[in-house]
């Protein structure tokens, strides 16, 4: 017989400011059977670390080493209720809360065995959750780092908090030339719908809009290294013409991934580069 449980995604937060972070386990309890369980990712856990390629590995093991005990404490406590004393004991449990672990918000679903539902909730958002746009433009960020310091010289691309005005904003390669600060977002423009893929790209554009009117960067200095769709639906492709439009009115440069020469040249030259134009 299916009861009515509720889960709520944690998540690994380890900049507040960006607001960027990684699901890590998946709490779930049904308040009919007095049941409450938690799972979370292994403590080594390279998929989580090299996402956030700046941080000390040590953040992530501390962090999910003293929330595991917490949350050991939380399901013994929540097992010993039922119903809507249950259900409000893990409203206060999972409310927002600033810290590196967080909560997602609480959702429902019904289930015949609350341990199988949560095992297929941690694959689902866990087990394959960086299988997405973000995953794979970490990979391309990877690839470019590794191919720029085999193939320009006495420059280094690392990720680097820049700051415009008074909002941070963390970019995956930066590199200091002299006086020059020079920045390379890839992007990966795979999303199935066009309002999603349009939400996407205008995020980067405004954070590199804001950086530039800061004067933290000059348009110049600044290139997207873009993916673009593999599908032939129309509305795909008109919502990815309208952010490569927007992102050439910034006056940066925007070229392919593939496009290696270019992006080798736009991060070796010390003067002042010229915009290239976009390949379709």
């Amino acid at each position: 017989m299916s009861n009515l449980c509720n889960y709520a995604i944690i998540r690994f937060m380890p900049f507040a400011e960006t607001e960027e972070f990684a699901n890590v386990g998946i709490l779930l309890y049904s308040p009919k059977q007095g049941f409450v369980d938690f799972k979370l990712a292994p403590i080594r856990f390279a998929r989580v670390t090299d996402f956030f390629d700046d941080l000390d590995g040590a953040l992530y093991s501390n962090a999910l080493r003293s929330f595991a005990d917490e949350l050991e404490r939380v399901r013994d406590f929540g097992r010993k209720m039922l119903g809507r004393e249950q259900v409000n004991f893990f409203q206060e449990v999972t409310r927002y809360r600033e810290g590196v672990m967080t909560f997602g918000e609480t959702s429902s679903m019904l289930c015949d065995e609350p341990t199988i539902a949560l095992e297929t909730l941690f694959e689902r958002y866990i087990g394959r959750s960086f299988a997405t746009k973000e995953y794979r433009e970490q990979q391309m960020v990877k690839v470019l780092r590794h191919e720029l310091k085999t193939h320009v010289d006495n420059v280094r691309f690392k990720q680097q908090r820049l700051v415009a005005d008074y909002v941070p904003v963390n970019m995956p390669l930066v590199a200091c030339i002299g006086n020059i600060t020079k920045v390379i977002k890839p992007i990966a423009f795979d999303q199935t719908r066009p309002l999603n893929l349009i939400e996407h790209g205008e995020q980067w554009i405004s954070r590199v809009k804001r950086l530039i009117q800061a004067k933290t960067i000059k348009p110049e200095h600044m290139m997207f290294t873009v993916e673009n769709p593999m599908t032939k639906d129309r509305n795909i492709i008109r919502a990815f013409n309208e952010v490569s439009n927007e992102m050439h009115d910034l006056g940066v440069n925007v070229t392919q991934f593939e496009d290696k020469k270019s992006i080798y040249s736009f991060a070796s030259n010390l003067h002042e580069n010229e915009p290239f134009e976009l390949m379709n």
